[in-house]
């Protein structure tokens, strides 16, 4: 079977951090009642963050499991105005990544996977920086604040935005603010067409 390519893989992995649920096995748990209050959030007040937040939301993204325990994550913390508007437009002109006052983005430093794992370790790179992305969203929300996972968006221009060295990839730009809005609910797909028993 042919490898998932880079783009599939993080398009999977939004997806899954789109979505929201309201599960009868997380109703009522912890784990459940900030699963349910998290939301992809697009509009910001100007309110300021303070650095301690974002700490918090970038110690529990270094917290996700990566393979051969590499961590191959490492983040960028935009707070600068020109560089957001940058990586705003760089994100095809998503005008909302700049109006928050910090903006995160997710990168996979793809030589420490590749190191143990070959050409595979790419694939690894990404996958492990979609878990650490999913934990500094949940961290996010648990700071009152919202967030957005960004995809779409021109890799070169963000790298050079950034200043990121060749052999690292921008997997994710995150936009950080206190929400000025309250996202709709989304519904999930049922679990009888997503779960398959043994077979297909």
């Amino acid at each position: 079977m042919k490898p998932l390519s880079r783009r599939a893989v993080l398009g999977a992995a939004a997806v899954a951090l789109a979505t929201r649920g309201e599960g009868a096995v997380t109703a009522g748990s912890a784990l459940g009642k900030l699963l349910d209050r998290r939301r992809m959030v697009r509009k910001f007040r100007p309110t300021p963050i303070p650095d301690e937040a974002i700490a918090r939301c970038l110690h529990a993204a270094a917290r996700a499991p990566s393979a051969g325990n590499t961590e191959p994550w490492a983040f960028v913390v935009a707070r600068d105005a020109a560089i957001r508007q940058r990586l705003a437009r760089a994100a095809l002109d998503q005008a909302f990544v700049a109006e928050a006052p910090v903006v995160i983005v997710a990168c996979a430093d793809v030589p420490r996977s590749k190191a143990r794992y070959a050409a595979r370790g790419e694939r690894y790179a990404v996958i492990d920086v979609a878990f650490a992305s999913l934990l500094l969203l949940l961290q996010a929300t648990e700071e009152g604040l919202g967030a957005c996972f960004v995809g779409a968006f021109d890799d070169a221009r963000v790298a050079k935005a950034i200043g990121l060295p060749p052999h690292v990839l921008p997997l994710a730009v995150i936009p950080v603010g206190v929400p000025a809005e309250r996202p709709r609910n989304v519904r999930l797909r049922p679990e009888r067409d997503i779960v398959h028993r043994d077979r297909w």
